[in-house]
């Protein structure tokens, strides 16, 4: 069995339990050029999950998303026990993103650890769900960036929200943007976000349907 076909196999196997998968993404900001993963503050936290309706469908999606207050640590352990507060009912058991576990995962990890933070969804969360990311299942279906496989024929009957256009492109231009709009427009920071969430999630139940 391949990788990618042991992802979707398990993807498969959550069907049944889909209320309980969740998309989740973080938007941040890094001050200054230092070692990765250790100078990131979290800006937003986004997850989408399936409430009810049918897959594929937009109806029936959840999506939030939860902002920073201020530039401080406190502010940041607060976020961090907003999402803690939200997976308590939900209890994922599995967590969708693109990228997430070279980034999302690993920086939450490193920031409960660094504020010492008994919050136990979290924990779960990071030790305990499975986590799926569909940048491993995608490049095998020769997908280079996460665009391709949005503008794709294959995905073509899906209610994208299709928000990357929002931000630039270029890396380093994006960070700057996206912390511009934490500052002066959360509700375009929110938009962009929702949409890579929102968008995630009907992926991943395209792959479950097919």
């Amino acid at each position: 069995m391949h990788y990618e076909e042991m992802q979707i196999s398990f993807l498969k196997s959550m069907k049944h339990y889909w209320s309980r998968v969740i998309s989740l993404d973080f938007e941040t900001h890094v001050p200054e050029i230092t070692k990765f993963l250790t100078n990131e503050r979290i800006l937003s936290i986004s997850f989408s999950r399936r409430v009810s309706g049918e897959m594929m469908q937009a109806n029936g999606i959840e999506t939030k998303t939860f902002f920073l207050e201020t530039e401080e640590d406190e502010s940041e352990i607060n976020l961090l026990k907003k999402l803690d507060y939200e997976l308590s009912s939900i209890r994922p058991l599995c967590v969708l993103g693109y990228g997430h576990r070279q980034y999302d995962i690993p920086l939450l990890c490193i920031k409960k650890q660094c504020y010492n933070l008994l919050l136990w969804k979290l924990i779960d969360l990071c030790e305990s769900a499975f986590h799926i990311d569909l940048y491993h299942v995608l490049k095998y279906k020769r997908y280079k960036r996460f665009e391709d496989a949005l503008s794709s024929p294959e995905f073509a009957n899906l209610p994208f929200m299709n928000t990357k256009n929002l931000v630039p492109n270029d890396r380093s231009e994006k960070g700057k943007e996206i912390y511009r709009l934490w500052k002066e427009d959360r509700e375009k920071l929110r938009k962009y976000a929702e949409g890579d969430v929102h968008d995630v999630l009907l992926m991943a139940e395209n792959i479950v349907q097919s």
